[in-house]
């Protein structure tokens, strides 16, 4: 596993947005990770499953937001977590709180349908911020593709530049989705897969239709062209 501790842009803003995300995948995590009885039963009602979406895709709808909230366990957690530090905090600074948050709950949320797409009669419950994290890291690497990401805590190096960290990430996750699959793996590639692409898509609509875009991304990335 290739984890992402930080990059070197410029930050001049605490990541509200991140923390109240962080903050309520805790707790829903707790929802279903300490009840010894009842968490199986919170994690039925909270996970995308893919069969009860395709039968019943109106009831199902919210499943899509509730999942990206709910993790299997504190190594799955925290693992998405350092990624949505990572990736998250230059992007909320450029965006503001407010639609970070959005972009994030919603466009994220779509990243599901990559699974439904490939297996929509699967009955195995989606849950985790992959998808959304996925979708975080595409919008990245258009905007900040020259970024130097830190491999190590607190250390500048070893690093990738962003585009090379998304061009090896891409690379496993396609490996892995033919060589192994969803369903010997038990991890969800296709999800991951739809959300950089809909990341990728909603950077380059950002900088072509957003105001300002220029100067907002020069802020945070004076130290980038070296």
């Amino acid at each position: 596993m290739v984890v992402v501790f930080g990059d070197n842009l410029r930050r001049k803003r605490i990541a509200v947005a991140i923390y109240i995300i962080a903050a309520t995948c805790l707790v829903a995590t707790l929802a279903v990770v300490v009840p010894v009885d009842a968490g199986a039963k919170v994690l039925r009602v909270l996970a995308f499953v893919p069969v009860d979406f395709s039968r019943h895709p109106v009831v199902s709808l919210y499943t899509l937001f509730t999942a990206e909230f709910v993790h299997s366990g504190p190594v799955h957690l925290v693992g998405n977590l350092i990624f949505l530090v990572a990736f998250g905090r230059s992007i909320e600074n450029l965006v503001g709180p407010a639609i970070f948050g959005t972009a994030f709950v919603g466009l994220g949320a779509l990243s599901f349908l990559g699974s439904w797409l490939i297996g929509p009669a699967s009955t195995v419950p989606i849950v985790g911020a992959s998808g959304a994290l996925s979708f975080l890291m595409g919008a990245y690497t258009i905007v900040f593709p020259k970024a130097k990401l830190r491999m190590i805590p607190f250390l500048r190096v070893p690093y990738l530049r962003a585009w090379q960290f998304a061009s090896v990430w891409i690379a496993l996750q396609i490996w892995s989705a033919v060589a192994v699959g969803e369903m010997a793996s038990g991890v969800a590639y296709a999800t991951h897969l739809a959300g950089f692409v809909i990341g990728l898509v909603a950077g380059v609509a950002w900088k072509e239709f957003a105001l300002d875009t220029d100067r907002l991304i020069a802020e945070l990335t004076d130290e980038v062209s070296s």
